[in-house]
């Protein structure tokens, strides 16, 4: 594969982009971005981009801060050699950023409750927090190393602190006894030894060492003989304080080189959401959009990435089906070298995998190669180059020209005689013809644009030019050439209209029915132009019903909640009142025993008991009730039972009565309990048979609200089963199912306790549960 970045400037866009990385590491990434046609791979990394932009859109970006290159300290730690204090700092700001990277990026998918596939790269990352441990329990914030980092550092340092005291109190007393012998009271020192400035006169008169002279010789250093000793105890201890350093610092190296791959796994996911999220404040940063990959070129308001916003000219860019050529027509400083670097620039920058200054809807083609010929200059104020240098980069691109590559021509042809320019012109885009590619030409030469009328797979385009102020508007008109406005020029700038209507009667014949044609396809253009408008006119209309169609949708659900929890309040109630219906009851039962009622009256009363009790029991089943199949129901409507088969859309079931099926809503039906049983065995027993409950409940891949239920009633069950503790899986995700289990067993009055997994059992996935 060849792509031409240099003269379509993508390194610019790469410096720029650099400058959105907040790491070390996500800069090196971002400097080594190369274009691909791999369209799994740029399919992917699409989607994952469209994920960073939300954050980046809602000022989510999660903090890059603290994470600094560990290149030389995984690299001892490879040897087992001893790793720097800074390196262990760097190491420890690592793994916070690691716990901050994991709370941040699934802050914003739980408050929306959406879950986010680039949050499986924070999932990824290894929190180590046992590494932590021992390197807070040997180093200190500012990078020191701690006394109690082991038992021999504390008693070395205890010993030192005692020896430097002694060495103190000698020395002040020599200072108070000697005052009168030297020159300055003060202690300092000479070759690490601790020494007094005595009066080169009473050098002999103060017993100790002579170790240095001052630059005048009037004063003689001497260590003093009672602190010698116990300088060199210092000393000794020092060295002593040194080895156990050196050995606590080689044995913290190892644990570093234990955890050395998970580090180099976070350093891996840093990376990637680093570049990631470079990409998406790019994109955000030029208003860009992600393109659709298809077969197609189509580039809606693309604009040049490089030129300012406010000078900038958007136009669409896009090819006829039938069409794998396109011929650029207009007038100088037009806009058609502009045109051509946005086409091959924002091609280069979508199969590099970055969001593209154009607008939602535009679809990209991935080409095996991206070739360009726009002269020596890679600027696009200048790209004037001789004959030589042109043909010489067409000499190359036509020799190593195939199938599926974009090649764009500037100025096709120039630079040398207009006549031969145009036939070697007309030639060479012949030659590109037999390929599945897609080229585009610029030219002044006028045969080029009959050249394009003859030929199916071609088709004319021109940058357009204002005739009443005679500039140039940098519009691309596709399907129109371009016009020679020479004359209207002259005429304009005030050369005599004799030469102007002489000049007029040598052109050529066809040129004129050329002109004529050339105006009928501007009027064509300019009506699909105003197409163009009402159709992004609509397109934003039909965003802007999305948009309410989906808050009214969500104003609905509230309504629907609302109305839920309003319904299970009434049932709450009308539960209360049959409670208490058959307490009284049974409390007139109670009465009627005592004072010997009839047998009949009895057994009327127990009657109503039961029928309460089955009132209230089906109330409890209707109500709130979620509707499984192999569920009975009673059909209102038809007055019969039937069983749920298969849930369909808008709370409908098909329902299955006897040799009859149909389709139902939940409002035509009420539950009537489980399904027939299979007929047993008629053995009666006095004995409670206890419900055999699994161990382990797994909630991964429902939605909050089925979990829910699901969990109360496991809990439930695994109490009246008696059963001492239990496993629930819940898994990372967006932490939302995490966040509702706690909460859940947290409050439930038969659990006694709860803790998170270790890890034999999914750790911060799932959570135990004892029971009372």
């Amino acid at each position: 594969m060849a792509f031409d970045a240099e003269i379509l400037e993508l390194p610019k866009i790469i410096k720029t982009l650099v400058n959105h990385a907040q790491t070390d590491y996500g800069k090196s990434a971002v400097r080594r971005l190369a274009p691909s046609a791999d369209e799994s791979f740029l399919r992917s990394s699409f989607s994952e981009l469209a994920e960073a932009y939300r954050y980046v859109k809602d000022d989510r970006t999660p903090s890059f801060g603290g994470i600094h290159v560990l290149g030389e300290a995984l690299k001892r730690a490879r040897i087992y050699a001893q790793i720097d204090v800074k390196d262990f700092i760097n190491i420890l700001s690592h793994i916070d950023a690691v716990r901050r990277m994991k709370r941040e990026m699934y802050r914003y998918p739980e408050s929306i409750d959406e879950a986010f596939a680039i949050c499986d790269y924070a999932d990824a990352l290894v929190d180590l927090k046992e590494l932590k441990a021992a390197i807070d329990h040997v180093i200190d914030p500012r990078g020191n190393i701690r006394d109690d980092a082991s038992t021999e550092l504390s008693k070395i340092r205890s010993r030192l602190h005692i020896t430097e005291r002694r060495i103190k109190e000698a020395l002040d007393a020599i200072l108070n006894r000697e005052k009168d012998r030297l020159t300055e009271k003060i202690i300092t020192e000479r070759y690490e030894r601790y020494v007094v400035p005595v009066k080169i006169s009473e050098k002999n008169n103060v017993r100790g060492t002579i170790l240095d002279y001052s630059s005048s010789g009037e004063t003689a250093y001497i260590e003093p003989e009672s602190v010698r000793n116990l300088s060199s105890e210092k000393v000794r201890l020092q060295a002593e304080e040194k080895r156990e350093i050196e050995r606590i610092l080689l044995e913290l190296s190892a644990r570093v080189a234990e955890n050395r791959g998970e580090l180099e796994n976070n350093i891996k996911q840093f990376t990637h959401l680093d570049l990631l999220f470079a990409k998406a404040r790019h994109g955000y940063a030029i208003e860009g959009a992600i393109p659709e990959i298809g077969d197609r070129i189509v580039l809606i308001k693309a604009r040049h990435p490089l030129i300012p916003k406010d000078e900038v000219v958007a136009n669409t860019i896009s090819f006829d089906d039938d069409k794998k050529m396109m011929v650029i027509t207009g007038s100088n400083t037009g806009g058609k070298t502009v045109t051509l670097k946005t086409l091959g620039l924002l091609t280069l920058m979508a199969q590099t995998g970055l969001m593209i200054p154009a607008i939602t809807g535009s679809e990209v083609r991935l080409f095996k190669s991206v070739r360009a010929d726009i002269g020596d200059e890679q600027s696009i104020e200048q790209s004037l180059s001789t004959f030589s240098s042109h043909m010489s980069r067409i000499v190359d691109i036509v020799g190593n020209y195939d199938d599926d590559q974009l090649i764009l021509l500037d100025e096709l042809g120039s630079g040398t005689d207009p006549k031969e320019g145009a036939a070697l012109a007309m030639s060479i885009l012949n030659h590109l013809s037999d390929k599945e590619s897609i080229v585009v030409a610029t030219t002044h030469y006028p045969e080029l644009k009959a050249y394009a009328y003859t030929r199916d797979f071609i088709m004319n385009a021109s940058v357009e030019f204002d005739e009443k102020t005679l500039k140039p508007t940098y519009r691309l008109l596709l399907r129109t050439p371009g016009e020679s406005h020479a004359f209207l020029i002259s005429s304009r700038l005030g050369l005599d209209q004799t030469i102007i209507d002489d000049a007029k009667t040598t052109t050529l014949t066809e040129k004129d029915e050329v002109s004529s044609l050339i105006e009928k396809l501007k009027t064509e253009s300019m009506k699909l132009d105003r197409e163009l408008t009402r159709y992004e006119r609509l397109n934003k209309e039909l965003e802007s019903a999305k948009k309410e169609a989906l808050s009214l949708k969500r104003d609905l659900q509230k309504k629907k909640e609302t109305i839920k929890d309003q319904v299970m309040r009434e049932h709450a109630a009308e539960m209360n009142r049959l409670k208490d219906e058959a307490h009284q009851l049974i409390d007139e039962l109670k009465t009627m025993r005592e004072q010997s009622f009839k047998a009949h009256e009895l057994a009327e009363k127990k009657h109503e008991i039961r029928s309460l009790q089955k009132e209230e029991e089906q109330t409890s089943k209707t109500v709130g009730h979620t509707y499984k199949p192999g569920e009975r129901v009673y059909l209102l409507k038809y007055n019969r039972y039937g069983e749920l088969v298969k849930k369909q859309k808008d709370d409908k079931w098909l329902i299955n009565m006897g040799n009859l099926s149909s389709v139902f809503s939940e409002d035509e039906f009420e539950y009537a309990g489980e399904s027939a049983p299979e007929k047993k065995e008629e053995k009666q027993t006095t004995t409670a048979i206890r419900k055999s409950v699994s161990e382990r409940l797994d909630l991964r891949g429902m939605r909050v609200h089925e979990a829910k239920e699901e969990l109360e009633k496991y809990l439930d069950d695994c109490a009246l089963s008696k059963q001492p503790f239990a496993t629930i899986i819940h898994g990372y995700g967006t932490l939302a199912l995490r966040k509702m289990v706690k909460e859940i067993v947290d409050r439930h009055p038969l659990v006694k306790r709860h803790r998170d997994g270790e890890s034999g059992e999914g750790g911060s996935g799932a959570t135990v549960v004892y029971f009372e």
